[in-house]
């Protein structure tokens, strides 16, 4: 049996004539400072994508889920440059963690003169990182529970992170550990040296600055979103969640209790028991 053709990116209209041209792609691991090398990027005058901005556009996150069962599921057929170019729909030259990692093949044979970063840290850090924060934030039931109840963002941001999360045993086979070290080397190995940067964001700006040819600026470089912020967004979203909830649970009682008191003001209610 043929891979399906049908495809939600092809219902998607082509980018923009016009758009910015993809110049840099972060391919490093999650955890190990995307949200800072955003904010450099920002600094930079880049104009950068992350997974943290996905709240403004939940409607792409069904199109990101696809990509990912095309690669790993061989659902449809594989996402390429005109596709990457729908999901980035003109407005970002920086992909910084999504899809990142989990299509970094794919992105670096779509853009071919894109530079490509490696966001790196220590191994062991990062993956007691990666338990302290994804993994545990993962196993949150309350999203679980109530995430269905946001069809617009929540519903459809939890419903991807699980997903993701559920692609594991193919990703790291064997173990979180060794799935790490085999990304960067082989992403070492198929990119030419002077294309490719692995990049400790604890080095600052310089090597930074050096590898895209721009002025270093003259503020600290960003650190940002350590395991405890986090843990802060995913309660933030929480709590956005129980407020959609509690609008809409309070209109229905609104009206019960309006209900109730014209039908105990009218003299109905006593009748409705005679």
């Amino acid at each position: 049996m043929g891979v399906p053709t049908a495809r939600l990116i092809d219902q998607k209209p082509e980018a923009p004539k016009g758009g910015v041209e993809m110049e840099v792609l972060v391919l490093g691991m999650p955890r190990t400072g995307t949200l800072s090398i955003l904010s450099a990027f920002k600094i930079l005058g880049y104009k950068p994508f992350h997974a943290s901005m996905m709240d403004q556009y939940p409607y792409q996150l069904p199109l990101y889920t696809e990509a990912l069962q095309a690669k790993y599921e061989k659902t449809t057929e594989p996402y390429g440059r005109k596709e990457f170019d729908k999901l980035f729909m003109g407005k970002w030259n920086v992909s910084c963690n999504m899809p990142g990692s989990l299509l970094a093949d794919e992105l670096i044979k779509a853009y071919p003169n894109a530079k490509i970063i490696l966001t790196t840290r220590d191994v062991d850090k990062w993956q007691r990182s990666m338990k302290e924060s994804v993994d545990a934030a993962v196993k949150w039931k309350a999203f679980d529970w109530l995430a269905s109840w946001d069809s617009v963002v929540i519903g459809p941001w939890w419903k991807y992170h699980k997903y993701q999360h559920s692609l594991r045993p193919i990703l790291a086979p064997n173990g979180e550990r060794q799935a790490y070290l085999d990304h960067y080397k082989r992403i070492n190995e198929i990119v030419p040296p002077g294309r490719v940067l692995n990049f400790n964001v604890a080095e600052g700006w310089e090597p930074l600055c050096n590898f895209l040819g721009k002025d270093i600026p003259h503020v600290p470089f960003p650190n940002v979103n350590n395991k405890n912020d986090f843990l802060a967004g995913r309660r933030r979203r929480l709590w956005i969640l129980l407020r959609v909830i509690l609008r809409k649970l309070f209109v229905p009682a609104v009206m019960l209790v309006a209900l109730s008191y014209w039908l105990w003001t009218s003299g109905l209610y006593s009748n409705l028991f005679s």
